[in-house]
């Protein structure tokens, strides 16, 4: 990982939980560019790959209270 890319985590690990998600968020925006149909289409793709990935035991699934206990544990620090 490179020095920028550190230090922008850093960074945005210092945000408040909303902040951090706002952040999230803009960055896992859509190309700007792309039209709905190449979004829905992206996103076939991608819930595709999950099914497959789930079908073929590549997946590592978590249990949804196992996944709460983390989020917990990350924002309580």
């Amino acid at each position: 990982m490179s020095w920028p890319v550190e230090k922008i985590l850093e960074e945005a690990f210092k945000l408040d939980p909303k902040d951090r998600a706002l952040v999230v968020a803009e960055l896992s925006h859509p190309d700007a560019n792309a039209t709905p149909e190449e979004v829905e289409a992206a996103w076939r793709e991608e819930i595709a790959r999950r099914l497959r990935s789930i079908e073929d035991g590549t997946a590592e699934m978590v249990d949804g209270h196992e996944v709460s206990q983390r989020i917990r544990a990350e924002y309580k620090s």
